[in-house]
């Protein structure tokens, strides 16, 4: 098996909740073969934390219309369909990953969703600034309430 980290939006997680799957809409990102040579006697979770931050990072581009909210969905998938790319984190990923195989869902709290959404709305986004933000682990078990609490805006922001 292999960990994966699915850059995602809110709209990508009530549609989990609601299909029980999930499809990734761009590359996923993951501990690939190269970001372990890049960094030779790392431990295996800074590595993870590595390809986790890119996966929040490219999450940011999956906010225009959206909840400013960067999500990004961990998921063990079986290793066979893991395409690494070259470079970097990222990979290729065809198909869908189930409930059963989300291992955390990772999402912004309110104040970083409040500094995204004036980020975004900038024109100019400093992603250092949305990266500072360290999104919050909630138990796959956790979705139905997780989205009911960011529909109510229990979280400082109302679905759209």
């Amino acid at each position: 098996m292999a960990r994966i980290y699915i850059p995602a939006d809110v709209a990508m997680l009530a549609h989990l909740a609601e299909a029980g799957e999930v499809r990734p809409v761009a590359t996923v990102h993951a501990v690939t073969a190269w970001l372990t040579g890049a960094a030779p006697g790392a431990d295996v979770e800074d590595l993870e934390y590595t390809a986790f931050a890119d996966a929040a990072t490219a999450s940011v581009g999956l906010l225009a219309g959206q909840v400013p909210r960067r999500v990004v969905i961990s998921a063990d998938v079986p290793e066979a369909l893991v395409i690494e790319r070259a470079e970097g984190t990222e990979a290729d990923f065809e198909g869908g990953v189930s409930l059963k195989q989300v291992a955390a869902i990772h999402v912004d709290d309110a104040a970083a969703a409040e500094e995204i959404a004036a980020e975004l709305a900038s024109g100019s986004p400093d992603l250092g600034l949305i990266e500072a933000n360290v999104l919050d682990w909630y138990a796959p078990e956790e979705l139905q309430e997780l989205l009911a609490a960011l529909a109510l805006g229990a979280f400082g922001m109302s679905r759209p």
